[in-house]
């Protein structure tokens, strides 16, 4: 049942509540991190590195990435500052489906959060003790800085896992937190592991055909354009050859197509930007991602991490010309380029790691003699004489 009002509000000598307690979740050590350190940002007990408290904090920023249960760690943020000081929630997102996410994560896990959808474009929204921010990049636009001076908050958090612009606007918040990485988060077990794919070139063409040539190794793929006619030219190519695919914009009905990409009865998806945020297919195994600087690849790239049972390892494909390899960011098991008409593997051999190990320990115990002239001109001096 929401708690709202003054029966959230519990004495001075009350403990707080214990963190993610009685939710249908299992908790990652990362997310109670993040959790506590936030709300000792908020309640002004966080204590610095140097042992040193620092003032209470209005906004705080938590940086994640993609797939590390960012909406969890939001909602168990809201639900804590409900339960210890009264406070009404504002959950704000710049698109409809991330706000139906939240709310449906709210009550499928159990934190009954007593909050309020609010769009970013919201002219009028309601007012607020805690805004959360999803998506938190955007906190920089001209509207979501009319909807702060609107709501005036009492607190601020932003959940985001790539926090920079391309437009160079800085993100302004008081606190910001980083626990962990893509890498990390893959070699913990929390994310899918990857194959990296690089292609000499990144044409519809050269996607197409790269696609119909394996289409069972792609499997359920997502394909990044820079334009909508590229788009279109990648659809015509794929549908000629009998591939189920469909565009994805802002006027199609993306609902239903997300839905029959999830069920199989669409293999591809193809868009610009629309589906780097708020788009979770665990099903998706491939993403094919245009050339772009690193915050548009992080936001392509990530949708892939998701963990599936039926898959084991994703894909990443990327053309050698782009500015961020995603490499850069997590390592992939294996990396494959194309060369002569066929992929070639850039893991290092296992014998070759075998031999050069032998070559370091022979080397080691081998014994050296010093040149004479070393021997000659070496002075030994005993530790107790000048």
């Amino acid at each position: 049942m929401p708690a709202t009002g003054s029966t959230l509000k519990h004495s001075a000598r009350a403990a707080p509540p214990a963190l993610f307690d009685g939710l249908d979740l299992e908790i990652r050590p990362y997310q109670m991190r993040i959790v506590a350190k936030a709300l000792a940002m908020f309640d002004g007990t966080y204590r610095n590195r140097f042992g040193r408290t620092e003032q209470t904090a209005h906004s705080v920023m938590v940086e994640s990435p993609t797939g590390s249960g960012k909406t969890v760690i939001g909602l168990e943020i809201a639900r804590q500052l409900q339960r210890r000081h009264g406070y009404s929630v504002g959950w704000v997102a710049m698109r409809r489906n991330l706000l139906a996410q939240a709310a449906a994560e709210n009550q499928r896990r159990g934190f009954h959060v007593d909050m309020q959808r609010i769009s970013m474009f919201d002219r009028n929204p309601p007012p607020v003790d805690v805004l959360i921010v999803d998506e938190a990049q955007h906190d920089a636009a001209m509207s979501m800085a009319n909807l702060h001076c609107t709501v005036r908050p009492k607190k601020v958090l932003g959940l985001t896992a790539t926090p920079f612009r391309t437009d160079r606007i800085k993100l302004c918040f008081d606190k910001v937190i980083k626990d962990t990485g893509i890498h990390q988060l893959i070699q913990g077990g929390y994310l899918s592991r990857y194959h990296h794919f690089t292609i000499p070139e990144y044409t519809p063409e050269s996607v197409a055909e790269f696609y119909l040539r394996e289409p069972e190794r792609w499997g359920q793929t997502l394909i990044f354009f820079h334009r909508l006619v590229q788009c279109r030219q990648c659809l015509g190519h794929l549908e000629a050859a009998g591939v189920r695919a469909a565009i994805v914009t802002a006027q199609s009905d993306r609902q239903r197509q997300i839905a029959d990409f999830t069920s199989g009865k669409i293999n591809v998806l193809l868009n610009m930007m629309i589906l780097t945020e708020g788009f979770d297919c665990p099903s998706l195994k491939t993403v094919f991602c245009r050339p772009s600087g690193r915050a548009c690849t992080i936001q392509m790239g990530g949708r892939v991490f998701r963990k599936y049972a039926a898959l084991h390892v994703k894909q990443i494909v990327q053309c050698r010309r782009t500015r961020h390899p995603f490499i850069k960011t997590a390592m992939a098991d294996q990396q494959y380029v194309w060369t002569d008409g066929a992929w070639r593997t850039l893991t290092v051999n296992r014998r070759i790691v075998e031999v050069s190990d032998r070559v370091r320990q022979v080397v080691a115990m081998r014994e050296t003699p010093l040149p004479k002239i070393v021997i000659q001109n070496r002075k030994v001096r005993t530790p107790w004489r000048r």
